[in-house]
């Protein structure tokens, strides 16, 4: 790669064939309970073996490790004391004669980053996040972070390394076998990188396309991908790394991930493989032998990115809508894939405030150079338009009509985007309370099941379960796109606990002022309001309300759920019975007066268009009766439901509803309404 210098790290005591770049390997070693480095340069500089110290042992590494992984867990950075370690291990391991060799091939790079690679035999050592150690003196000069320093861990491999030409897009496989919603959330993470054209999505893989047998069929087949991304769990069996499959027949379906790596060597081997990302819980944690990245990093891509400990999805989200970015950009010459690690954790550090989640995320290198694909010949172009659909039904009038006027959108919970990660929270509680009560809870409404899980283990243990569960995502479903892209000034509210409306809104429709509200659920707090000034980026966390709204120039989005609001502020969300009889109250007790009247003069003059709400649920019900009292639903609102509810003639009626007026009620899957509204703005336009 360009000449540039490279700096190796190893933990073994065999040599190795040097490559002809300029780099150091440093050889961590266990000396009896003492740690030692052995360095060798690629101009066969040796500096002399020296102790880590005394104090440092394979054991006190493991204490660190643990250490760090717990900030991590809580999503915190590292305290004053666990950073004063790290450092000093910095100061250990690169001192002297070594240090001198480091500095001189810094030199020699002219500005240009200088690769580390670790050779990690023992597992305490592969367990270790040497990505943490930080230069003394700063409080974010971490490896992992580095500009001039690019730490990955080193694979032997019989397999040969080299580039892969690209000359268009990257093709991306993405494979979920348990989670499908995943694959949105990737699709939408990976947005600009697929619209540019950088990267191509080929189908995924998810469900009985994701069993063992139908995972190796696809192997077999074109088009190959250049990434196979898995998303799932990963896990131990008899010490060797296994990965979870879709079950088979009730069975769970566990794939030995040597033999995941045999069957990827013998499809693709000489095929356009170059990385493999797993979005694993500890897919990068050490069994008895080696991890689940080296082992597919031996024989089955040139590199592995893959996860130390668990973190939240926001993080792994955000990890990797920057690590895509760096590696396949449009105006770069080569994919450097350590180049771009970095770059992700600087990412996650710069955004989530220092957090050390940020050191999760490692790099398993077969080879002594990072460029995985040579762009020079690359001619990136947009993908073709998606073709109109031809086999749905044509939009209702009352539809259309409706995205003809100044409307207000009421988003709801109960929509299928929204439902594998109710889902998700739901089998975590009931998990928990069967392994810490006993109790085995049959299919209970997620207002009980939640009430009881306070009740039983606690409202604290709740949140943390809510906040692992959801966390805060940058993925904006497509049907949240469509449905902000016809919205205007004024009102409109949303019952989801992550701000997807709102990233939504501000993507959509930059021109305009964004107020979003989040009204308290108890009678000593305030309102928490936040702001996104036409054309800025920043959201704003306003300490007073505003004198005044005006709802004809300006969006008003009120969040009556809680959860997360943009920038990744959270607050405790409606989920339990009493949350909805205890926090629900009309907008005059909610708000404050001078944001109360212009709110609820909008809600009392306009249509509203219903999507993800039901009135088969009581709380949804109460929501709406709190919102518009006993005043009749405007002529010409419509309420969009999924056929499977089977509660078009309750709308119809006005059963339930504010007024016991009936609203126009629509049938239609998520699919057809992302039709019905692509429809109506192609008529639009011509």
């Amino acid at each position: 790669m360009s000449g540039a210098p490279y700096v190796l790290f190893r933990a073994s005591t065999k040599e190795e064939t040097i490559s002809a770049g300029s780099w150091l390997e440093i050889d961590v070693e266990r000396n009896g309970a003492e740690l030692r480095a052995r360095a060798l340069g690629s101009r066969h500089e040796q500096p002399g073996v020296h102790p880590l110290g005394p104090g440092l042992t394979t054991d006190s590494l493991l204490a660190l490790a643990g250490r760090v992984k717990t900030a991590a867990e809580r999503g915190r950075r590292l305290d004053p004391e666990l950073a004063g370690q790290v450092q000093a291990l910095h100061g250990a391991l690169f001192q002297g004669d070594l240090q001198g060799v480091l500095a001189r091939l810094r030199e020699a790079a002219a500005g240009g980053p200088v690769l580390l690679r670790l050779m990690l035999q023992e597992t305490g050592l592969q367990g270790f996040p040497w990505e943490a150690l930080c230069e003394p003196g700063q409080d974010l000069g971490f490896l992992g972070n580095s500009a001039s320093v690019l730490p990955v861990r080193g694979v032997r491999s019989p397999e040969p390394w080299q580039p892969r030409e690209v000359r268009g897009a990257v093709r991306l496989l993405a494979v979920a076998p348990l989670h499908p919603h995943a694959l949105s959330r990737l699709q939408g993470t990976l947005h600009e990188s697929l619209a540019s054209g950088e990267i191509e999505w080929l189908e995924p893989l998810t469900g009985p396309r994701a069993r063992r047998a139908a995972l190796f069929e696809r192997l077999r087949r074109q088009p190959e991908p250049h990434i196979l991304h898995f998303t799932g769990h990963a896990g131990l069996h008899e010490g060797l790394p296994v990965l979870r499959l879709a079950d088979e027949e009730g069975e769970e379906g566990w794939l030995p991930v040597e033999l995941l790596a045999q069957q990827l060597h013998r499809a693709w081997g000489k095929g356009p493989l170059r990385l493999i990302v797993l979005e694993a819980c500890e897919g990068a944690s050490p069994g008895t032998q080696a991890s689940a990245a080296e082992l597919l990093a031996r024989t089955a891509a040139d590199a592995v990115v893959a996860y130390l400990w668990p973190v939240r999805v926001d993080v792994t989200s955000r990890c990797s809508r920057a690590f895509y970015r760096a590696l396949t950009h449009a105006a770069q010459q080569e994919g450097d894939v350590a180049l771009s690690l970095n770059e992700a954790r600087r990412s996650v550090l710069a955004e989530l405030e220092g957090s050390a989640e940020a050191f999760s995320p490692v790099l398993y290198l077969r080879g002594r150079d990072p460029v995985l694909f040579d762009f020079k010949a690359r001619r990136v172009l947009p993908p073709p338009p998606a073709a109109t659909r031809t086999d749905t039904s044509p939009p209702a009038p009352a539809l259309a009509r409706l995205l003809e006027l100044p409307f207000t959108l009421l988003l709801g919970d109960r929509w299928e985007e929204e439902e594998p990660t109710l889902r998700d929270l739901r089998e975590r509680l009931q998990g928990e309370l069967t392994q810490k009560t006993g109790a085995v809870t049959p299919e209970l409404p997620l207002t009980t099941l939640t009430q009881l899980f306070a009740l039983r283990i606690g409202q604290e243990e709740l949140d943390y379960e809510f906040q692992d569960v959801f966390g805060q995502t940058d993925f904006t479903p497509p049907l949240v796109r469509l449905l902000a892209r016809r919205l205007g000034p004024g009102v409109h509210i949303t019952l989801l606990r992550l701000p997807l409306l709102e990233q939504a809104l501000a993507e959509q429709h930059p021109e305009l002022t964004l107020h979003v509200i989040q009204p308290s659920t108890r009678s000593d707090r305030h309102a928490v309001m936040m702001r996104r000034q036409a054309g800025g980026r920043r959201w704003e966390r306003l300490r007073e309300a505003p004198a005044s709204l005006d709802t004809e120039r300006d969006v008003v989005v009120l969040r009556l759920c809680s959860g997360y609001l943009p920038a990744h502020h959270f607050s405790r969300p409606l989920l339990t019975e009493d949350d909805y009889l205890l926090g629900l109250r009309n907008l005059s007790s909610l708000l404050p007066l001078e944001l109360a009247d212009p709110i609820q003069s909008v809600l009392s003059l306009r249509p509203l268009l219903f999507v993800g709400l039901s009135q088969l649920t009581w709380c949804h019900r109460m929501l709406l009766y709190q919102l518009f009292g006993r005043r009749a639903l405007m002529r010409g609102s419509v309420a969009v439901l999924h056929p499977r509810t089977h509660e078009q003639e309750v709308w119809e009626e006005g059963r339930g509803l504010p007024g016991s007026t009936g609203v126009r009620a629509l049938e239609a899957t998520d699919e057809e309404l992302m039709a019905w509204l692509e429809a109506l703005a192609a008529g639009r336009k011509e």
